[in-house]
């Protein structure tokens, strides 16, 4: 009886032995590494990017997986999305910097401003130009065209070519001329002159996606003493070469900023070539 016990609880041994426990299955982990990334900028863009002085643009915006926007240029903490009503009084880049713990985005847009705020002629008395503009743009030759301006403390206002001793604030109806043109407008008071341009692109037809074109091309500020610099800001499409005639700088990149120094009054040139011909641009730094 006794060995039957001890053989007994030997099977049982042995069939303890052959059993296996299994671990849990591992708990399943959430998809959450997509979001593991930086902040994405959707769109960062300001409507219209050039206006005359006193006008005012909007920004508008969209990011996703952001835990805070700023933009700078004093505007501060945003939302994911919105808009922004702005009136910058020279030539501005915005900056937008979206945050979340895996990192930081950003993304720039830019405010072309044509002509200058009051304060800019103001400084040394001398007349400033706050508008001065063509539309369209672009047109092919013969078109009608409009050209429209505004000067304050002056008492001279010449428009070259085409308009001499005109009112100071106004708007003439021309006709295209035969060549892409830039016209200048002098405006003079006892303490000087101030030149200001807007250019003009005549094409053979109206201009195509392979037309080269400038965006923009300013100065600011457009007014400066001896020593003092100025920013060339410009902004083109569709060029395969882009260069600017003075200053040193030559052969410049589609879009961007340079500082100049020049040590009396000076206007630049910036040509765009591309496969169906060169468009150019010219701005004014007056040296006072």
């Amino acid at each position: 009886m006794e060995k039957a016990l001890l053989f007994l609880v030997a099977i049982l041994a042995l069939a303890a032995g052959c059993v296996t426990v299994s671990a849990p299955p591992p708990t399943s982990t959430s998809s959450s590494t997509s979001s593991q990334a930086a902040p994405a900028i959707t769109s960062f863009e300001a409507t219209p990017s050039s206006l005359a002085a006193g006008g005012s643009a909007t920004l508008q915006w969209e990011v996703t997986n952001a835990s805070t926007v700023n933009i700078d240029q004093e505007i501060g903490a945003v939302a994911l999305s919105g808009n922004r009503s702005i009136t910058p009084v020279s030539t501005t880049t915005y900056k937008l910097t979206a945050t979340n713990q895996y990192g930081s985005s950003t993304a720039t847009t830019q405010v072309s401003v044509t002509g200058a705020s009051p304060s800019s002629g103001s400084i040394f008395n001398l007349p400033y130009v706050a508008v001065f503009t063509v539309q369209p743009e672009n047109t092919i030759a013969d078109n009608p065209i409009l050209l429209s301006w505004d000067v304050q403390n002056a008492f001279d206002v010449v428009i070259d070519p085409g308009l001499s001793i005109i009112p100071v604030k106004g708007s003439s109806q021309l006709t295209a001329p035969r060549f892409t043109t830039t016209y200048k407008l002098t405006a003079t008071n006892d303490q000087g002159s101030i030149i200001a341009t807007t250019s003009l692109t005549v094409s053979g037809v109206l201009p195509s996606i392979e037309t080269p074109v400038i965006n923009y091309f300013t100065a600011s500020p457009y007014v400066i003493h001896k020593g003092d610099k100025a920013t060339l800001s410009w902004q083109t499409m569709g060029g395969s070469a882009v260069t600017i005639d003075k200053g040193g700088l030559g052969t410049v990149s589609g879009e961007g900023t340079a500082q100049v120094s020049p040590d009396e009054t000076t206007t630049y040139t910036m040509i765009v070539t591309g496969p169906a011909g060169a468009q150019y641009q010219t701005a004014t730094v007056n040296v006072n």
